[in-house]
């Protein structure tokens, strides 16, 4: 025997009134059902969306845009109603590429928002420990188990359960302060344009993104033996630079310097430089500015600011946290989403989750890629 369900079946009737469903679900759901039929529609025609990804028909498909050169809103959109209503009750991404608006819901996920809850009980969490091994240390300043098994418990806090210090220096090691893999790098290199990366600490972003188009490089070039007609598209292969002004090293670099094995597999070459004066140099012009985990203040602002000073420099890729979190401030998050006084805004063409990777800690930090563009009515 088969049973039909309809909309009508989810709405109490006056039989099933004593059902105890909860009085947030009495509520919600019928206005949910509503949205949904008005949404549905309109959003399958302005839009195609996979669990991967959600991308608005009739715009450039993908991110690779070529060389430098002035944009224009003309060539993309805006979320639609439809797709913010889906966005609002059903968690639905909005569509890559869009204009971004001043109530973009871009750097207010539901993930960050979660996550700086937690991290406001893992901060209680700290201060209470930090009384524990202050108490140890009174009581008996010899008893190190006490402060190691203290410590331990710090790490777990601060970086997840299981995850032991040397598991968080190795990651440090590889990755620097945010975990990348070759989708991400694919994404940046798919520009086939110079990258200057700002904040590099000791590199490693910039060293896998070289890497990288070595690879793709080297297959290239079987692919050229293979087809004598192939001709080549432009490669980022030697266009990395990094930049750092060696302020908040991650790693000590008495302990990891350029001898060592980790930083001959994983370091690059970081000219010691502030940022600012790093994207005004002429040779970094047209080049991608990468930012990775940028500190907490004005720091990234500046630099963002000072790099759209020159019309060639025109998409910024940041990997990071949102409002509230670990980078940058209010006003770089605002920035991104406004029209500035010479009439640009900033298009996001895509954003990427970074990958799990034991000893990554427990961030929230996203890829956003932007690329800023003369606004026309």
């Amino acid at each position: 025997t088969s049973t039909r369900t309809t909309a009508s079946s989810f709405v109490p009737s006056h039989q099933s009134s004593k059902m105890s469903l909860p009085p947030r679900l009495r509520m919600d759901l019928p206005a949910k059902l509503v949205s949904l039929f008005l949404a549905t529609n309109a959003l399958a025609l302005t839009s195609t969306c996979t669990t991967t990804t959600c991308e608005n028909q009739n715009q450039p498909h993908g991110i690779n845009v070529g060389k430098s050169g002035e944009s224009t809103s003309m060539e993309y959109k805006r979320a639609s109603v439809n797709q913010k209503i889906m966005n609002r009750i059903f968690r639905r991404d909005l569509p890559t590429p869009r204009i971004l608006t001043p109530k973009d819901p871009l750097f207010h996920s539901t993930q960050m928002k979660h996550g700086l809850t937690q991290r406001k009980a893992d901060e209680q969490r700290l201060q209470s420990i930090q009384k524990q091994v202050i108490a140890c240390v009174r009581a008996n300043p010899n008893d190190r188990k006490c402060v190691e098994d203290n410590m331990q418990e710090v790490n777990q806090v601060l970086y997840g359960k299981g995850i032991s210090m040397q598991a968080r220096e190795e990651f440090l090691v590889k990755y620097g302060c945010a975990p990348y893999d070759t989708r991400i790098l694919d994404a940046i290199l798919s520009f086939n344009r110079g990258i200057m990366d700002i904040g590099a600490g000791n590199g490693q972003w910039a060293r896998a993104i070289s890497d990288r188009a070595n690879e793709l490089e080297n297959k290239e070039q079987e692919a050229k033996k293979e087809h004598p007609n192939h001709r080549r598209q432009g490669s980022a292969l030697d266009r990395v630079v990094a930049y750092d002004d060696q302020s908040a090293i991650p790693l000590n670099t008495e302990i990891y310097h350029k001898l060592t094995q980790p930083a001959r597999d994983y370091f690059y070459i970081v000219q010691n430089m502030d940022g600012v004066d790093a994207v005004k140099l002429i040779k970094n012009r047209s080049r991608i500015l990468l930012l990775v985990y940028p500190p907490p203040g004005p720091m990234a602002m500046g630099v963002v600011k000072n790099y759209v000073k020159f019309p060639q420099n025109d998409v910024v890729v940041f990997v990071g946290e949102g409002v509230g979190g670990a980078n940058g401030n209010e006003e770089l998050f605002d920035y991104w989403k406004s029209v500035d006084e010479d009439g640009y805004g900033w298009v996001l063409l895509q954003q990427m989750d970074v990958p799990i990777v034991q000893g990554g800690g427990k961030g929230f930090e996203k890829v956003f890629i932007f690329k800023r563009v003369k606004m026309v009515e």
